[in-house]
């Protein structure tokens, strides 16, 4: 099983998206989806984006020591969701750093793994990477492993989110290449589970539903594995 971790890879559109993280301290309770745009998903999803990334800068600013937490539950995702390849990403801004996890999988005996950018409005795809290989530059200053690298398909994905809620729904960047990949594998009859990482500050009570949105397996955070609540 080759488990993937996925960027979200920001575009020129998607930056411009994200706001400068002011000095106003934000709770959880601020960001709701009962607003103007509470019956347009997109709007919604644009407008608690921005709340959500200063939440989430918030978040790292208290923890800086999560991602050596999440990687104590290497275990757990192993207990649950099996062995194979674990793909997952290399964080930008605020994101947490799934790195400590993904070294704690390969040295497990998991095959591991990192996204290549694709062109806009297609899907990711994979390259075998562990920490510590080389890497090069990608598309809008992203960062991939080298062309060298094998190609893989993933088994589990790792993806980074602005925030989640308790039925396993993911508030992305909104490039849309999370859930074209997913449904990329799906249509070459390949089946991934898709697990968010988290700080578990970041877990809303709702949040807006698109019609293409794709909802998570689980969310690992700090304090654990949280599996969607119908």
């Amino acid at each position: 099983m080759v488990v993937a971790v996925i960027s979200c890879v920001a575009g020129p559109s998607d930056t411009a998206r994200l706001p400068l993280l002011s000095n106003r301290l934000y709770r959880v309770s601020d960001i709701s989806v009962s607003s103007p745009h509470a019956g347009d998903p997109a709007a919604a999803k644009a407008q608690m984006r921005k709340q959500a990334a200063i939440l989430r800068q918030q978040e790292a600013d208290k923890h800086p020591h999560a991602a050596e937490i999440l990687a104590e539950h290497s275990q757990l995702l192993l207990t649950n969701f099996g062995p194979g390849v674990y793909a997952a990403y290399l964080p930008i801004r605020s994101e947490i750093s799934p790195l400590p996890l993904i070294a704690a999988l390969h040295h497990a005996g998991q095959p591991t793994a990192m996204p290549v950018t694709p062109a806009e409005g297609q899907p990711l795809s994979f390259r075998q990477w562990a920490v510590g290989d080389a890497i090069e530059d990608g598309p809008y200053g992203t960062r991939q492993p080298l062309a060298s690298e094998t190609p893989v398909l993933p088994d589990v994905i790792l993806a980074p989110l602005l925030a989640f809620d308790l039925a396993g729904w993911r508030l992305g960047y909104g490039g849309g290449f999370y859930d074209r990949t997913i449904a990329d594998l799906a249509a070459r009859g390949h089946t991934a589970k898709v697990i968010g990482l988290a700080y578990d500050g970041q877990k809303l009570d709702k949040l807006p539903i698109g019609p293409y949105d794709m909802p998570l397996d689980a969310v690992l955070t700090p304090s654990g594995l949280h599996r969607p609540q119908s």
